[in-house]
């Protein structure tokens, strides 16, 4: 097994959420990054972005190595589904190519009984109209609903444009939201409004630093404002919190800005009290 540094701070059970991180944090497969991070977090965000790839999904007995290492690790799973496919699309073929990856990759992680499966609803430019964006998107994950994933098991991400294109979607098949604040804050959206609309259907945030209009940065790259807004929605809410960054310098960094300021928060509220 190759040797990585640790992480230096334990947030395992410190927070009132599920505490997560992604499963590409060490230059490694899956079940490497999985042994290091599950001391120090509640959760890990197993990401299958490209479907592209022969080799992208797990197999069968690297799921058997992962739910063994959950349970030796106390840890638990949300998925990141595929990104790369358009269930929208204007043309059939591929809307039904990604009924099959959805079915395929959900079909395959079962077994870890994810927190969650974190949906992309790219909004391509191959269908201008919206509503008939929505029909088809409707359409294919009814068809990937008909294999019997129970309906709020999938929570759609919002993305770069505005989610209210999205919302007939969600609401008419009775989906869950990821509600990606660093997307939100790289657009200048409100987050509070957001989760205010949302609230009853979300069940993970997605927590990375901004800097203008880039993202998946450090935590601590957020401005003291906007942190102070990120604080008072997690004091909100108790599900998942994915700290999307991606090497093992920005997730310690993240971690240990994030335990900071929430025990900051914490004493205030104790001197209040």
């Amino acid at each position: 097994m190759p040797s990585f540094p640790p992480l230096e701070t334990v947030c395992k059970k410190r927070f009132p959420f599920s505490m997560a991180c992604p499963s590409f944090v060490y230059p490694a497969g899956y079940t490497d990054n999985v042994r290091h991070l599950a001391p120090f977090v509640d959760e890990i965000e197993l990401l299958f972005f490209e479907s592209r790839f022969a080799d992208s999904l797990p197999s069968r007995s690297m799921i058997r190595e992962l739910a063994q290492l959950a349970r030796n690790g106390g840890i638990t799973y949300n998925v990141h589904l595929p990104t790369d496919i358009r269930v929208g699309h204007r043309d059939a073929g591929v809307r039904q190519t990604a009924v099959d990856v959805l079915t395929r990759t959900i079909d395959r992680c079962a077994p870890l009984d994810p927190t969650t499966f974190t949906l992309h609803l790219e909004r391509d430019r191959s269908e201008p109209d919206d509503r008939r964006w929505q029909a088809h998107t409707a359409e294919s994950l009814e068809a990937v609903l008909a294999n019997g994933i129970p309906r709020r098991c999938i929570s759609v991400e919002n993305l770069g444009y505005d989610f209210e294109l999205a919302a007939p979607v969600v609401e008419k098949l009775d989906l869950s939201v990821c509600m990606d604040l660093g997307h939100l804050m790289a657009h200048n959206k409100a987050i509070t409004a957001f989760f205010d609309r949302w609230r009853d259907r979300i069940t993970i945030f997605h927590l990375h630093g901004v800097d203008g209009a880039r993202d998946h940065l450090p935590l601590d790259r957020l401005s003291t404002a906007r942190m102070v807004r990120v604080l008072e929605l997690l004091d909100r809410f108790c599900g998942v919190v994915s700290l999307e960054v991606f090497s093992f310098e920005a997730l310690n960094a993240s971690l240990s800005h994030l335990l900071d300021r929430w025990s900051g928060l914490t004493t205030e509220a104790d001197h209040r009290a």
